[in-house]
């Protein structure tokens, strides 16, 4: 049997994107869904690594009605694991998950910026 309240998982382009972290009316949570090493390298602003060892555990406690969404680079491969993290996202209960299907690529292909992180050896 077919749930007809099951959620589907939303894309949403550049400009979307954009907008919607420009706006601060609303919780979000931007995920990077790519290699550590990578986000590293480099990535959309505020965005947070779903490698974080923290995320999950935190996510069991964030409002289900904040906006979610995933991105990795753009890349067929990389698609694939937005779903899978978005689903994972939406099994928790997360009313509002988006897919950025144009991933990093997209994104500075459009001549937005990127931030970078620094890691150190402790």
């Amino acid at each position: 049997m077919i749930n007809l309240y099951e959620q589907k998982l939303r894309s949403i382009n550049t400009n979307q994107l954009r907008d919607r972290l420009n706006r601060k009316d609303k919780p979000h949570l931007l995920i990077d869904v790519r290699e550590v090493e990578a986000f590293d390298k480099g990535h959309i602003p505020g965005a947070i690594s779903l490698f974080d060892p923290e995320i999950m555990s935190l996510a069991k406690d964030m409002d289900k009605n904040m906006d979610i969404i995933v991105y990795a680079t753009g890349t067929p491969t990389h698609t694939k694991m937005c779903d899978d993290a978005a689903r994972r996202f939406m099994d928790m209960k997360f009313k509002n998950v988006w897919s950025f299907e144009e991933g990093l690529e997209g994104w500075i292909n459009a001549g937005n910026r990127v931030d970078r992180s620094e890691r150190r050896m402790t």
